[in-house]
């Protein structure tokens, strides 16, 4: 009776043990190291990998980057959900396209999909991981990494690497930008902050101070024609003075 009791309150206590310490649906693969799929189910986990064709361990490591970024997890539910949209788009001939500003989306005409309101889906964009939506502290939080830069673990060859990134305002600074060249780019329509690393600066820079001399040479030219002008006028006015002067003597004369 003695090793009955004990037997039983071993396995009691094994099972308490599970219940409290137990993993969750997909923690078994965070235990291989995939710490980014701790917080996801299995189905959440195996759609992912199926629509997007990447393995558990990329789609790990995206879920941890995206959550180092902005400091809280990634919703790898609204991912999965929207994943699986596409999916069943796909079975139903949906097609991909890109529209003029360069996105990636799908088309669902001719589907007849609907969404959860039961309005007919016409195009959705291609679902990207985000982090979950911000309190108002992390909204702030998200401003300020933004303006001032921020550090974020980054898989560089595999191996999670600390990564510095530069927020606007330091971007700002080294770069030498204007306030000027911001609204002139506003107004062109090209974006407040088209600097970045694209290559594209030092032709912008040129491109600019070129027609800035030719703007000024032309203005020059402008003015030197019109103290020309105006200096040829006095003299035609002077002349006219003078003529009418002799005139008046010469008639006074005859007099």
């Amino acid at each position: 009776m003695g090793s009955s009791t004990s037997t039983s309150k071993s396995s009691s206590s094994s099972a308490n043990k599970k219940g409290l310490f137990g993993m969750g649906p997909a923690q078994s693969m965070a235990m291989a190291g995939n710490t980014g799929l701790a917080g996801a189910s299995t189905k959440q986990a195996e759609t992912i990998k199926r629509t997007t064709g990447k393995s558990f361990k990329a789609i790990g490591q995206k879920i941890g980057e995206v959550g180092s970024k902005y400091r809280r997890p990634a919703d790898v539910e609204k991912y999965a959900k929207e994943l699986s949209v596409m999916e069943a788009g796909d079975v139903l001939g949906a097609k991909k396209f890109t529209g003029p500003d360069g996105v990636e989306r799908v088309s669902f005409v001719g589907t007849g999909m609907k969404d959860e309101q039961g309005r007919t889906i016409l195009s959705k964009q291609m679902p990207q991981l985000t982090a979950q939506a911000p309190t108002l502290r992390q909204l702030g939080g998200d401003i300020a990494r933004g303006l001032m830069g921020y550090n974020t673990i980054e898989y560089v060859n595999d191996k999670p690497t600390m990564v510095e990134k530069k927020g606007l305002i330091p971007t700002i600074i080294e770069k030498g930008i204007t306030p000027g060249a911001i609204l002139f780019n506003a107004v062109k329509g090209t974006g407040f902050f088209q600097f970045g690393d694209s290559g594209n600066d030092s032709k912008q820079t040129t491109t600019t101070t070129q027609a800035t001399e030719e703007f000024a040479q032309t203005q020059e030219e402008i003015e030197r024609k019109r103290k020309l002008a105006g200096s040829l006028i006095s003299s035609a006015a002077k002349g006219r003075s003078l003529f009418r002067t002799k005139a008046r003597t010469i008639t006074g004369g005859m007099d």
